[in-house]
């Protein structure tokens, strides 16, 4: 999009800045993609830029504070340049509809999860009513489409894929059922034909998301089903890897764990969120399976894949969490023995039953229990990763060094784990597949050195 000004002409500029999960990182690709295709271009310079939209989350109300802490920010750039449009998008946006208007003055466009594939007509509307009033579009049963549209992917190497929208399991601490609606998964074919196109622009790794994607085709027909889904998406000969996220336990089931076992480029890597390893917590959060179920599904991975990884969730200080209830969860983690851990404190969400099922944990014990449970988690990662050294593991290459080290490389192995090494040549490694010899290890990455680059 050119502006004219007088004599002069220039290219409008846009700066997203994105909260929150994959999913949220891939609804601003699509934004981005819309916005290019409207020849915008864009800029890391927030004060330079001429559309400034921030692409929310609400799981957490520490991410919410900062987002009004941002916002508060880009409203000063638009008191100093009224020209600036200012659009707020995502889960806050949803579920803070009249409160967004209300503490941020100079917000121009409000819009849901469910509008990002439609910013182009809600431009439109603002340019229509000249910024005389904030446009307002937060409607969560909005139908998911997102065939032929416009998106700029974040990465070259890997390409995330939305299977499905929404969530029906309401747990009873999260908001997300309220803010991005009931599941609707997309057709397979549709999935499908996606994935052939990126793989003839080389992409090497998709990455299929959704709030459950093992509940993946419920309302299609019997053949769509995420089990068959892994199965089609392994035939394309050009991907060369195939993740996921995130996973249920209460529809992860030894077909799936076959699947995967089955799938040559399926990585054996499962995230799979445990939230609490006391029965009398998982209860009240409404996770649909105890901790028999979840152990069984551990025991059927362990011996269907040996080495694969397994990471989780964790939430501390829920409603009612007795010193108890915490050391069941302690123990799961010491039992199962997580490759990794996301860690987090209990937040209290508008909307939702979990601040009626128990007293209020007070904010230190709260910490103390994530500290504790973080020293345990940090111990296991760092054995396991340890465990690796004198393995040589296959590596998609990501990027050289952001430490800024001359000829260091880093990428992920299939089991999701960060490798670095070394590589003298000229020739970039980036988006290859290489094996690399770990020599050491800690929690969060692996050291080593190239063995080889394996053949296109």
């Amino acid at each position: 999009m050119v502006f004219k000004k007088g004599k002069k002409e220039r290219v409008l500029s846009y700066f997203i800045k994105t909260y929150g999960c994959q999913m949220n990182v891939n609804d601003s690709e699509y934004l981005a993609g819309q916005l290019e295709e409207m020849d915008y271009k864009k800029t890391p310079d927030l004060n330079n830029a001429d559309l400034i939209i921030l692409n929310t989350c609400c799981v957490r109300k520490k991410v919410e504070q900062k987002i009004y802490s941002m916002a508060g920010r880009v409203s000063q750039i638009k008191e100093d340049n009224p020209e600036v449009v200012f659009g707020i998008c995502g889960c806050l946006a949803q579920k803070e509809i009249e409160n967004i208007a209300k503490k941020i003055p100079y917000i121009d466009i409000i819009f849901g999860p469910s509008q990002i594939t439609s910013f182009r007509e809600i431009m439109e509307l603002y340019r229509q009513n000249e910024g005389k009033e904030t446009i307002i579009f937060c409607d969560n049963r909005e139908p998911l489409k997102l065939a032929n549209k416009p998106i700029k992917h974040h990465s070259p190497i890997t390409a995330y894929i939305q299977i499905m929208k929404g969530c029906n399991n309401f747990c009873s601490y999260c908001i997300v059922p309220y803010t991005r609606g009931p599941e609707e998964s997309r057709a397979a074919k549709e999935i499908i034909d996606e994935i052939e196109e990126l793989a003839s622009k080389k992409y090497k790794e998709i990455m299929l998301l959704g709030q459950n994607v093992n509940s993946y085709g419920q309302g299609l027909s019997n053949k769509d089903n995420f089990l068959n889904l892994l199965s089609q998406i392994n035939k394309i000969e050009e991907i060369k890897r195939i993740r996921f996220t995130t996973s249920h336990p209460k529809d992860f089931n030894l077909d799936l764990i076959k699947v995967i076992k089955d799938g040559s480029k399926i990585c054996e890597h499962i995230h799979l969120p445990l939230q609490s390893g006391s029965d009398n917590i998982l209860n009240k959060m409404n996770r649909k399976y105890n901790m028999k179920q979840y152990y069984n599904i551990i025991n059927n991975i362990r011996k269907c894949m040996p080495d694969a990884s397994i990471t989780t969730d964790i939430m501390v200080g829920f409603p009612g969490e007795t010193e108890e209830d915490f050391q069941e969860t302690i123990k799961a983690c010491q039992n199962i023995q997580f490759d990794s851990c996301y860690t987090f404190i209990y937040s209290n969400r508008e909307n939702t039953l979990s601040p009626f099922l128990g007293e209020e944990i007070p904010l230190l014990t709260k910490k103390k229990r994530l500290w504790a449970l973080m020293e345990v988690q940090k111990e296991i990662s760092s054995r396991i990763n340890q465990s690796l050294i004198g393995k040589t593991v296959e590596v998609l290459v990501e990027n050289r060094s952001k430490k800024g080290i001359e000829n260091q490389y880093w990428g992920k192995t299939r089991t999701n784990k960060v490798a670095v090494f070394s590589y003298s040549n000229n020739d970039s490694l980036i988006a290859k597949l290489v094996y690399v010899k770990v020599k050491k290890a800690d929690a969060y990455t692996l050291f080593g050195e190239l063995i080889y680059v394996k053949r296109e």
